[in-house]
């Protein structure tokens, strides 16, 4: 992801701002985004940065946000948002990397279909049972 990405970002971001206020959306950005690798050129050279930031500084909501919020549940400011580009900066390429195939094997069925980004989300819980 990259500066470049900007206006296809910008697009397909939500119509609505991420956050009421700047205090919410600055203490989400502190607990979220002070060790993602996407916004490391910007901590360290205040030049470049992750574009996901500013759109939500923007007044837009980046799809690669997943709420977290439910109704009639408590969340905190820094759990309102769930980032799937989000890659500590210690954990190694920013890019996921397939598996390789092991040597001498065959291929049963092209994997390039079946690799991108893949984000698990928490299953809802089940409904109270009356009896």
């Amino acid at each position: 992801m990259s500066l470049d990405d900007y206006d296809r970002l910008y697009e397909e971001a939500r119509d609505e701002p991420a956050f009421s206020n700047g205090d919410e959306g600055y203490s989400w950005i502190d607990a979220n985004c002070s060790t993602c690798i996407h916004d490391k050129e910007q901590r360290d050279s205040m030049s470049g940065g992750c574009p996901l930031i500013l759109i939500s500084l923007m007044g837009r909501t980046p799809i690669q946000w997943l709420d977290q919020k439910q109704e009639g549940r408590l969340y905190s400011r820094q759990g309102q948002y769930q980032c799937i580009e989000y890659r500590h900066e210690d954990d190694g390429p920013v890019e996921p990397q397939p598996i390789p195939d092991p040597p001498g094997q065959l291929t049963l069925a092209p994997r390039d279909d079946f690799e991108g980004v893949r984000m698990l989300t928490p299953l809802p819980e089940p409904e109270a049972v009356s009896r």
